[in-house]
């Protein structure tokens, strides 16, 4: 697993989402998005025997399964080689068949910069502000949290360059409603990043 985060924060091909209930593996590159549910990968395998990789294109489930000849390997070694097919470019002779869709996008779009915002940073920006319009300013301010250890841990960034890059969105919010989320926050750490 370590190696597999080691890769992931290597490239901006690839992040975390962790904006849900179990973290996803999501591609940042041209195509239709790739996501695999870690950790659902490791359970099928361990408890069900089950060698499919639990992967969606688009947010449809397809089917990849591991090789008869490496069931008894970690799942995460097949995950790395996804992960490291992506980074590849998704070469039409090795991707497997059911993303032959996303072998035949890829390839021409410019990839971020790990030091900046990814596609799926943006989108989790626009839910938080979401939140803060529906007057939810405690969910809002906790998703923005949760972002900005996203950044911290998985991407390596450091407190000031979170805050800064925090600092034009958190002009949004009254003081009064960062301060109120600051003495309560769901995570201590959010104290870090939200400060103003």
């Amino acid at each position: 697993m370590e190696l597999l985060c080691t890769i992931v924060n290597s490239t901006p091909v690839w992040s975390f989402n962790l904006s849900s209930d179990k973290p996803f593996l999501c591609s940042n590159d041209d195509g239709p998005t790739i996501q695999i549910d870690v950790f659902q990968c490791i359970r099928q395998n361990c408890e069900d025997f089950d060698a499919h990789l639990s992967v969606y294109m688009s947010q449809r489930p397809v089917c990849i399964l591991k090789d008869d000849n490496s069931i008894d390997t970690p799942t995460t070694d097949s995950i790395i080689s996804l992960v490291l097919l992506g980074m590849a470019g998704w070469p039409l002779e090795s991707t497997p068949s059911t993303l032959k869709e996303k072998a035949l996008k890829s390839g021409s779009y410019e990839l971020h910069d790990i030091t900046k915002m990814l596609p799926a940073d943006f989108e989790d920006v626009q839910k938080a502000i979401g939140l803060y319009e529906l007057g939810v300013e405690h969910a809002s301010l906790s998703a923005l949290g949760q972002l900005a250890r996203r950044w911290y841990v998985c991407r390596n960034w450091d407190v000031e360059k979170i805050r800064d890059t925090l600092k034009p969105i958190l002009e949004l919010y009254q003081q009064e409603e960062i301060e109120n989320y600051l003495r309560v926050p769901d995570e201590r750490s959010d104290r870090l990043f939200l400060l103003v």
